[in-house]
């Protein structure tokens, strides 16, 4: 990390120029190390600035850093931050408001009034937790507890004024006996109520173990040009990654030169590979096609850059010579070549490849597990989807197949691709998985691709773009069968299928 200012280093991480991380956290302590209480003013002036402009929220980052320090001039934007996420406060914001004790009231009361009993709950509860006996505070809370009888009586036990009693007590007399888990909430506040109060403890706080210990720049939120500035980059792995963030797009000449140039001259093997992947989109160029061959072919060479060029080459991956390069791959001892040659022939849709897959479903390693699992489910393997599924829920070790496991099921399972049955396999696919938001839009995605595959109209895409009354783009005719690689993609991109959806 540079020696910049805390407020530079913020600046470049509000752009997605650096990723949020323990390094990034270390040089903004040391600069307010060095230069404090300048420095550390200068991070509260960012946070106070406006952020209309920012690709990344740094809202969480600023919190920590208040709270590390305890600085006692950030109640203002900690405020802000409560409104601008007021329905569901997150811990660490808590923790850092709670030492401002009486300060933090008036603004709080203000906030509570401003958003009404219907959006307060949690500023309610950050009430309470101050702590702070004021005849206000107290009358908020009874209106909770009449609002929302748990809600309130959680605050009340939290709050610990015994002059809440009386409203506890009348409220517990008109709960009925059957409603058991309320009036379990209310006499269990009035036992608090009788109880000493406890002393307010801080829960210990190590703003490092808040982050990971490395997270590379935001490639999602950089724009094309800022992407190749960072084929410069003096750090191996942010060249690698920065040259992956173009695969399967498709490349103007520029960047089509820059990553030739990067995957032909960098110093080091895996920024090489990444840049042959992300060539994919020129295979059609005989010369670069033919220079990848020459790499994944000649056994010399590192094998993170011949795995690269294996799966730059995957559109390609029917034609013989590459067939045969791809076999050879696959059969060299080695995760990266096994694994790197699967990914490959997943990503190629040519159903040959497909008998590669069933017997790595129990593969010892991984990585090439995970490209396994992939490759039977778009090669829609259905007698295998008992094992895919299985994956949904393994212990630590394995737990992170679990988003490939559901997509690629999605994909395989059985029963009939028609665009009328595919609710119900969401349905079904929820009722065995529980899944989450997230995880119910990647299904969604999965299931749309299924549709795809079979010559269909995706279903859940077009309910979005539904959703936000705009008219989904003009499909490309879809063929008379099943998408072919070569065929125009469904989506109405105007790229072919095994460079769109198929990858």
């Amino acid at each position: 990390m540079s020696a910049a200012s805390a407020r530079e280093l913020l600046r470049q991480a509000a752009q997605g120029h650096v990723g949020v991380d323990r390094r990034l956290i270390q040089s903004i302590l040391d600069d307010c190390l060095n230069r404090s209480p300048e420095a550390e003013q200068e991070v509260l002036a960012f946070a106070r600035a406006s952020h209309d402009s920012d690709r990344i929220d740094l809202d969480s980052l600023l919190v920590d850093l208040f709270h590390h320090w305890g600085t006692p001039e950030a109640l203002d934007f900690l405020i802000d931050a409560v409104r601008r996420t007021h329905e569901d406060v997150n811990d660490e914001l808590v923790q850092t408001l709670l030492p401002f004790g009486e300060r933090a009231v008036e603004p709080l009361l203000k906030l509570y009034e401003e958003l009404g009993e219907e959006q307060g709950s949690d500023i309610a509860f950050l009430l309470a937790g101050l702590r702070v006996h004021d005849p206000r505070v107290l009358a908020v809370l009874l209106d909770r507890l009449q609002f929302d009888a748990a809600d309130g009586a959680l605050c009340l036990e939290l709050y610990h004024d015994p002059a809440a009693r009386p409203a506890l007590e009348t409220m517990l007399a008109e709960i009925p006996a059957e409603e058991i888990e309320l009036r379990r909430d209310l006499q269990h506040a009035l036992e608090q109520l009788g109880q000493p109060a406890p002393p307010y403890e801080p829960i210990p706080f190590d703003i490092m173990e808040e982050y990971p210990k490395r997270q590379l720049p935001a490639f999602e939120v950089l724009s094309e040009a800022e992407r190749l500035q960072l084929f410069d980059s003096v750090d191996a792995e942010i060249r690698a990654s920065a040259a992956h963030s173009f695969f399967n797009q498709e490349l103007d000449p520029k960047t089509r030169a820059a990553l030739l140039r990067l995957a032909q001259s960098d110093p080091d093997a895996k920024v090489r590979g990444r840049a042959w992947e992300s060539l994919a989109d020129a295979i059609e160029d005989a010369a670069i096609r033919n220079a990848m061959l020459a790499i994944l072919t000649d056994t010399s060479q590192d094998i993170a850059e011949r795995g690269g060029a294996a799966v730059g080459l995957y559109a390609v991956a029917d034609r013989d010579d590459v067939s045969q390069a791809l076999q050879a791959l696959y059969e060299e001892d080695g995760t990266i070549a096994r694994a790197k040659a699967l990914e490959s022939m997943w990503r190629s849709l040519w159903k040959p490849y497909a008998r590669f897959f069933p017997q790595h479903l129990d593969d010892a390693n991984k990585e090439i597990l995970r490209q396994a699992i992939r490759g039977a489910g778009y090669f829609q393997l259905t007698h295998h989807a008992g094992k895919i599924a299985s994956y949904f829920d393994r212990d630590e070790d394995l737990e992170d197949l679990r988003e490939d496991a559901l997509f690629a099921y999605a994909l395989a399972m059985p029963g009939e691709t028609t665009r009328g049955r595919i609710r119900g396999m969401l349905r079904k696919i929820d009722a065995s998985a529980h899944l989450s938001t997230s995880e119910a839009e990647l299904v969604m995605f999965a299931l749309d691709e299924r549709l795809r595959l079979a010559g269909l109209e995706p279903v859940f895409a077009a309910d979005a773009s539904d959703e936000q009354d705009e008219a989904p783009p003009p499909p490309a005719p879809a063929p008379a069968g099943k998408v072919g690689r070569n065929d125009p993609c469904p989506c109405g991109s105007g790229k072919k299928y095994k460079k769109c959806h198929g990858a």
